[in-house]
């Protein structure tokens, strides 16, 4: 059996004479307050061989007056009907112990107000000698012992016979085997009792690990890593809460480091979630105290973590406090406006997808009742020259294909509307003042040097009070046209504040600090749509979105859409 007899002078000056895990953990906070129950919780491990008798023993004979006792299967089970176990009063027989009897066993034990339970972890092993469940070293003992008195109790004729690393030795009906402190005589020495028990017969074993001790050996504590003492955590009533403890391991602890929760007031054990982790050549336990639902019971009392070995021990005490409601209050309210910046954010990137989707669902409530004539007053640069020719073949082409013939604007385009006859400043007068966007293509012949008289007749940036005469210059008919246009538009846009205006870039050579003041104003507020002829963008791409985005709103009709514009 796996137990552990040893006074912790004799821990601190050297290995331990033990090498079964037995630890009986006792609270060292305090556990008494006015009306409640104390709890105490220990914790045993055991380990033995198929075929082996062994007993577990809840607490000790003299601890027994006026002490009930009560078995268990974690969680909660009844030990009843389980073949090979037998229950009586404080011990519990294993006879013999079989593989399906690994598992944890609780005792629990009462006397009066106060309880204990004990939980013993069992794992039977198939193997012919039971591990090592206690430990000696070499040069301080003269022999070893076989520690199984209750087993000579029952059977004082009971047969002894040794094994040095599980062979057989020639020694029989000793209960003591010599070692003479000799470095020699490091193993493990397995004591097999073969005694009769109810009329039937049964063996029993124990083995001893005899090593030899470096005199730099040394055993530390452990020492808890978080929470800090008296740490207080505002808690939610009826929500989960977890609470982590996390501890180092001290130096050669030999597996006999155990973490856990308590409280002064609640049986938590059950709650306890336990783990290992190691980090680097250090080892950690951890306990998790889980709380499925936060009560008031839970509230402002001392809830322990606790580590425990025999060098020393450490603790944290913790207090769950409720959360301040304003304080909640405002961790929704800060949670809000995050959401709220955050759908700002995605509105904002992707305005141009939803005002156009919003205007394709609600087509005639967006449809605007201005009484204006046109939706767009195209104005760009005539004439012969390439740099004209791509202006005209965008405006005259592929401008009125797609927002005409695909998505239902209404397009006054100088050049191609306007009736013979008619002047020219009364024409672009009155259609502008009939339009809702004015849309400037510009082209490399719109940036011409700023010294040249040229630019200042073809964009001038301000309307002249008197009518603009048009007088014969180097430029031709069809530049000063353009030019009265954008005068018109311009200040329309600018002044009277009832124009919008859509710059389109479709060549390069287009140098903003070159154009007009009055351009380059809109170019920084509003931006130039670039165009290309040859970029494969289709009528649904991404020039037309923006386009359409910056036009106001119209009914689409029905057309066939355009492959590549």
């Amino acid at each position: 059996m796996w137990e552990r007899s040893l006074k912790l002078s004799d821990l601190l000056s050297r290995k331990p004479k033990m090498s079964s895990f037995y630890l009986r953990w006792i609270l060292l906070s305090a556990l008494w307050i006015a009306g409640s129950q104390m709890q105490v919780i220990n914790q045993r491990s055991y380990t033995t061989s198929v075929g082996l008798a062994f007993m577990l023993k809840c607490n000790d004979d003299s601890e027994m007056q006026n002490v009930s006792v009560s078995w268990s299967l974690v969680p909660d089970r009844s030990l009843e009907n389980i073949k090979g176990i037998n229950i009586s009063g404080n011990t519990l027989w294993f006879l013999p112990a079989e593989l399906s009897h690994s598992g944890s066993y609780s005792c629990l034990s009462r006397e009066g107000d106060d309880s204990w339970k004990t939980i013993f972890n069992v794992s039977v092993e198939n193997e012919t000698c039971p591990c090592a469940n206690r430990e000696d070293e070499a040069t301080s003992i003269e022999h070893i012992d076989c520690l199984l008195p209750h087993i000579f109790e029952i059977d004082p004729q009971a047969q002894v016979t040794w094994r040095n690393d599980c062979l057989p030795l020639n020694v029989t009906n000793s209960k003591v085997f010599p070692i003479n402190r000799s470095r020699d005589m490091v193993g493990l020495y397995t004591c097999f009792v073969s005694f009769t028990f109810g009329g039937q017969n049964y063996s029993a074993a124990q083995t001893t690990t005899i090593h030899s001790t470096s005199r730099d050996f040394v055993v530390t504590r452990p020492e808890i890593i978080y929470p800090k003492n008296d740490e207080k955590k505002k808690v939610t009533l009826g929500e989960s809460y977890t609470l982590n403890c996390k501890a180092l391991v001290g130096k050669n602890d030999n597996g006999e480091t155990f973490i856990y929760w308590s409280s002064d007031s609640l049986d938590v054990f059950d709650l306890i979630i336990f783990s290992s982790v190691k980090e680097g050549d250090q080892d950690y336990k951890l306990a998790a105290l889980h709380i499925p639902k936060v009560t008031e019971e839970y509230l402002y009392i001392n809830l322990t973590c606790i580590v425990q070995h025999p060098a020393g021990t450490d603790s944290r005490r913790v207090i769950l406090i409720p959360a301040s409601q304003n304080e909640r209050y405002y961790w929704i309210g800060l949670g809000m406006v995050a959401l709220l910046i955050l759908l700002c954010g995605v509105a904002f990137l992707f305005r141009v997808d939803l005002v156009l989707t919003y205007r394709a669902v609600c087509s005639s409530s967006a449809v605007s009742s201005d009484g204006k004539l046109y939706d767009a007053y195209v104005s760009y640069l005539h004439g012969d020259q390439h740099s004209s020719s791509s202006a005209m073949t965008f405006a005259l082409e592929f401008l009125p294909a797609v927002l005409e013939g695909l998505y239902g604007y209404k397009l006054f385009i100088s050049g191609r509307d306007e009736l013979p006859g008619e002047a020219v400043h009364d024409v672009i007068a009155d259609r502008m003042s009939r339009s809702r966007r004015l849309i400037i293509i510009l082209t490399s012949q719109s940036c011409v040097s700023p010294q040249t008289n040229a630019t200042k007749s073809l964009l001038p940036d301000k309307l002249p009070k008197s009518e603009l005469k048009l007088k014969e210059t180097n430029t031709s008919y069809e530049k000063i046209w353009a030019a009265y246009e954008q005068q018109v538009g311009l200040y329309d846009a600018l002044v009277k504040q009832g124009l919008k205006v859509i710059l389109v870039q479709v060549e390069d050579g287009v140098e903003e600090a070159l154009l007009p003041e009055s351009l380059r104003y809109i170019s920084r507020t509003k931006g130039i749509l670039k165009w290309r002829q040859n970029a494969g963008d289709r009528a649904k791409g991404r020039f037309w979105k923006y386009m359409r985005y910056q036009m106001p709103p119209a009914k689409r009709q029905k057309s066939q859409e355009l492959t590549i514009l």
